[in-house]
Parts: structure tokens; C-alpha cells; sequence
């Protein structure tokens, strides 16, 4: 009896106390708040307030308005605490997985330019807001980023422990800053964040229109045309066709006369890796919900004129949502599991898990697998057991010499369904 009454005047205590933060101004599919052990579906106008837990179920997503006007768009399959939003000293958000988009207020901003207005943390980094358009995810484990307007700055969290915003600020003082373009991951495995790239041009462009995570994600289809490469506007097809040296020449020419505006140089565009930093090489991709880095793959071509690479044709592609779509045979899970279609010394088809290459592109990393062929994404040998070399090499689109074609595998470790493409 004693704990009923005690969580009671705990909840009344809390409803007296607790300050109304954000109004929900958009609600698609099912969201839910949690206060005090208590969860309740959320509506428009309904009030979040401080403390406060957000959730989103599958293909469903939550805008928030804060009292600041800051908005942040909560995604499908996420949680987010507010731990502290005064709107007087810097908001503290606690992103536990899923991912968020958002848009800080410009007023808010105003306050104090060299101060992070927000945080967002999540298990293993934390993010100090400096400007106004980014979105972050997070597995639990890696965590990305990518910044569309503004700056923000980056740095991995040992610990998840709730922390005033002064605390906050010195451990992103000590991290990376990220510049409008640019993208970096915090891997569980890694003392820092990637040192900030530029994202591929594409992706990039489509993730910054989906600020309401709408899902348009390309299906895998046994008709789908293999993946085109991405070329500048004034090459034709007989251009592509030629070999790199010759498109390179070509694209600085176009570039000279079609100029677009100037991009961030990112530093060295093909990256490096220095003990345990890590820059990518510009024009990446990154699957966003793992933070697994895709180089730019065989035949891609360096843009001089935005110090970014256009990727090849075995690269991969990118969604009407902004996701990245792997090439054929490969399938990127949530959690970060590469897996690729190939058979065994029988000819059955089997998935078998493989690790990304660096995702810094350098003259002395072989870009064909074993056997000949191109490899896409960058993969290093699958090894199997009783197999040979034919049975396992990447062909250049991207498939493999002898795979039988089954519409498709599931895993059954996994949510994710193992489409296999006869092109994509």
C-alpha cells in the first residue's frame, strides 16, 4: 500500500514539477511517450515534457517542436529522452537507437555562436549542436552523423551517464568538427570519430530532402538494371564509356565550364589512416543505420572541381530515401553485418558474413578480388570451406562467377531480408 501511494505522489509530484518542452506537431504511424512508467500514444498538440521518452514503432515518425522553435523529426524504431530542454542553457538529448533529424532554432543560436546549443548523445558518442540542419542514428553500437547547414561538433562518450552541459561541452571541444556536406561515424571498436568526410553527392541530396524519413527504398528486383554510374551533367554515354584516364580528362573539362559551387575540400580526398584515425575518402557512402563505410569502388573517378570521387558502376546506389542500396549479392544489416550471397563446393547457395575493406582509397589496395573481376565495395576474400576460386569470385557487376539466382534468402538472425538481384 505504501508503494502505491509513494509512486502516486511521485507522478503527481512530477506532473506539478516537470516543464513542457515540446508540442508534437506531426504524428505518422505509431509513436508513444513514457513519463514515469506510464506510456501513452501521442497525438498532434499533445505536450512532451522534460524527462520524457519517445518511441516510434516500424515505418512510423514523430515531429517535435521545442520551446525554442528548434524542430526534430524522431524516425521509425527509435527512442529519444529529453533529459534537460530549458531553452535558456543548452538541451541535452539522449538518442538510445534509432535516429533523429533536426532543426535548431537560428534565435537559439543566437545566444552564444562558440557554445553547443544542444547535445545529443547516444551509448558511445556526443554531438555539440553549433548549427542547424544534421541528422544522427545509432545500433547502440556505432553511431553517424551527417551535417546538412551549419557545424557541429563530434567526439566519442565513454560513458552515458547523465552530465551537466558544461561537462558535455569539454568533451566535444576535444573531437571533430563537421563542416555542411560532411559525414563521420563513431565506431564502438574506435578512440575517435572518422575524421570528417565528404558524403557522397547523391546520398547526401536525397537524405536532406527526407527530413520526414519517408521510405522509398529501391526494391531488389531479378528485372532491375544493373547500377549506372554517377556522371556529371555533359558526359554522354561514349564518355563513360572510355577508360579512367580518358573520363578524368573529361570531367575537368566539364567541370571547367559547368561549374558547380564550390564544396568543402574534406583534406586528402582518397583519405588515410594514421594509427586510430581515420578519414574516408571523399564520396563515400554510409549506411546510415549501422555506420558501416562504403568507398568509393572500382572505376570510380576523382571530381577535381569538388575534391570528391563519382562512384563506380559495382559501388552501389542510393534509395529515393536516402539509404544506401549494396550492389548484388550484399546486403548491409542494422547491425553492421556485411553478408554476401555466394555457393558452397556443391553449387548451394549460402550466406557467408565478410568485413569491409578501409574505406580509404589508396594506389597500392588492390581493387580486383581473387580470381579476377571487380570487387564491389571494397570486400576482401570469402573464404569457404571446400570451395574453390571460381565459385566464390566477384564478376564485374558485382555478382558471382557460377551463383545459382533464387529470388531470395532470409535470415533468420536477422530482420533483414537477403535479396539476392541479378542486377541492380
Amino acid at each position: 500500500m505504501k508503494a502505491v501511494v509513494f509512486t502516486v505522489l511521485l507522478s503527481l509530484t512530477h506532473s506539478a514539477f516537470a516543464a513542457k518542452v515540446a508540442v508534437v506537431k506531426l504524428v505518422r504511424g505509431e509513436a508513444f511517450v513514457q513519463d514515469v512508467g506510464k506510456t501513452t500514444p501521442l497525438k498532434v498538440d499533445d505536450w512532451v515534457e522534460d524527462g520524457a521518452m519517445v518511441k516510434t514503432h516500424e515505418k512510423s515518425f514523430v515531429k517535435l517542436v521545442f520551446i525554442d522553435k528548434s524542430q526534430m523529426n524522431v524516425g521509425p524504431n527509435s527512442e529519444m529522452k529529453i533529459e534537460s530542454f530549458s531553452g535558456k542553457d543548452s538541451g541535452v538529448i539522449d538518442l538510445v537507437k534509432g535516429k533523429i533529424r533536426s532543426q535548431v532554432s537560428k534565435d537559439y543560436l543566437q545566444i552564444n555562436k562558440d557554445k553547443s546549443k544542444l547535445f545529443i548523445k547516444t551509448k558511445n558518442a556526443v554531438m555539440g549542436v553549433r548549427g542547424t540542419d544534421f541528422m544522427i542514428s545509432t545500433n547502440g553500437l556505432n553511431t553517424s552523423t551527417v551535417l546538412f547547414e551549419g557545424e557541429v561538433v563530434f567526439n566519442k562518450l565513454d560513458s552515458n551517464r547523465q552530465m551537466s552541459p558544461a561537462a558535455l561541452e569539454n568533451i566535444v571541444n576535444s573531437g571533430v568538427r563537421m563542416f555542411p556536406g560532411e559525414f563521420s561515424v563513431m565506431e564502438a571498436n574506435r578512440t575517435m570519430p572518422t575524421v570528417p568526410s565528404l558524403l557522397n553527392v547523391q546520398q547526401r541530396e536525397k537524405l536532406e530532402n527526407n527530413a520526414e524519413f519517408a521510405a522509398d527504398r529501391t526494391p531488389s528486383s531479378a528485372n532491375a538494371e544493373p547500377a549506372k554510374s554517377v556522371v556529371p551533367e555533359g558526359l554522354n554515354g561514349q564518355l563513360v564509356s572510355n577508360n579512367s584516364e580518358v573520363l578524368k580528362n573529361e570531367v575537368a573539362q566539364v567541370a571547367s565550364t559547368n561549374a558547380p559551387a564550390p564544396a568543402p575540400s574534406s583534406g586528402n580526398p582518397d583519405g588515410f589512416v594514421k594509427g586510430d584515425m581515420v578519414k574516408p575518402a571523399n564520396g563515400s557512402f554510409v549506411h546510415i543505420e549501422s555506420g558501416v563505410i562504403i568507398p568509393p569502388g572500382p572505376g570510380s573517378v576523382l571530381d577535381s572541381n569538388t575534391n570528391t570521387y563519382i562512384p563506380g558502376q559495382d559501388s552501389g546506389k542510393v534509395a529515393g530515401d536516402g539509404s544506401y542500396i549494396p550492389p548484388k549479392n550484399v546486403e548491409i544489416t542494422n547491425d553492421g553485418k556485411i553478408l554476401v550471397k555466394t555457393q558452397d563446393a556443391s553449387g548451394k547457395p549460402v550466406i557467408v558474413e565478410a568485413k569491409p575493406r578501409s574505406p580509404v582509397v589508396e594506389a597500392k589496395q588492390p581493387l580486383a578480388a581473387p580470381g579476377g573481376g571487380t570487387a564491389p565495395i571494397g570486400l576482401p576474400d570469402v573464404s569457404l570451406p571446400g570451395t574453390n576460386t571460381v565459385d566464390t569470385r566477384f564478376t564485374p557487376n558485382g555478382g558471382f562467377t557460377g551463383a545459382s539466382d533464387p529470388a531470395r534468402v532470409i535470415s533468420t538472425t536477422s530482420d533483414v531480408t537477403i535479396r539476392v538481384r541479378r542486377g541492380q
